[in-house]
């Protein structure tokens, strides 16, 4: 990616929005970049790296395998997401893996750049630690649906929690979507069905609005 473009595309990104051009300049002369196949593998587990990742276009996915070969995806990022943050802190081995849903751009930072640029601008480590927040919290959540939750309510606290103005943007495939539900395709595919026919929800291609919020709350907390 030429330079002024990578610049002018990170500046866009929330997590460097408050650097100054003198910070951006020197952000964008360190990093490197990688490029990603669609369905390209970025990283397997107990792969060490150290560094900050930042992906600048495309979609990622970390996912878990277990001994069967079962996949659980994790989460799926877009532009602008920082991921591997367990290996900005610490020894940097990956607990999951990751690869691309669609051809992909990933920049990468170092140790030292980063911190460097963090005691510029102490805002980058504020917005990387509300990040990781926020992930430890839907971690947590995903455990719990899993692990407790019928299908509909799994299905039902996902959309929750990824909608915008009761909007879901699905941004990937129904196979992609059934894996971080945890079921198979077929039994995701019943239940959206289920769920619009009850009035929930309507889905049009890879859009998914939510038609009656308070009843997908219900559903979430298995009161249906």
């Amino acid at each position: 990616m030429d330079k002024d473009v990578m610049k002018a595309t990170v500046r866009e990104f929330r997590l460097f929005s408050k650097l100054d051009e003198t910070q951006l300049d020197k952000l964008v002369e360190h990093a490197a970049v990688t490029r990603i196949p669609k369905g390209g593998m970025f990283f397997s587990e107990n792969k060490a790296t150290q560094g900050m990742h930042v992906l600048l276009s495309g979609k990622v996915k970390l996912f878990k395998l277990s001994e069967e070969g079962k996949e659980q995806t994790i989460f799926v990022f877009g532009p602008g997401e920082p991921f591997c943050l367990c290996s900005t802190f610490s020894d940097g081995k990956m607990p999951a893996n990751l690869s691309a849903l669609e051809d992909s751009q990933v920049m990468f930072i170092t140790p030292e750049e980063l911190e460097s640029m963090v005691h510029e601008d102490a805002s980058v480590l504020l917005t990387m630690m509300r990040v990781m927040s926020r992930r430890l919290k839907e971690a947590m959540e995903m455990i719990d649906s899993l692990a407790l939750k019928q299908i509909p309510s799994r299905l039902a606290a996902y959309f929750l929690s990824q909608q915008q103005e009761g909007n879901v943007e699905l941004g990937m495939s129904y196979r992609e979507l059934s894996k971080i539900i945890g079921v198979t395709p077929e039994a995701l595919s019943r239940t959206l069905k289920k769920m619009a026919g009850d009035g929930l929800i309507s889905v049009d291609g890879s859009r998914v609005t939510i038609e009656d919020m308070q009843g997908l709350e219900d559903c979430r907390e298995g009161r249906l």
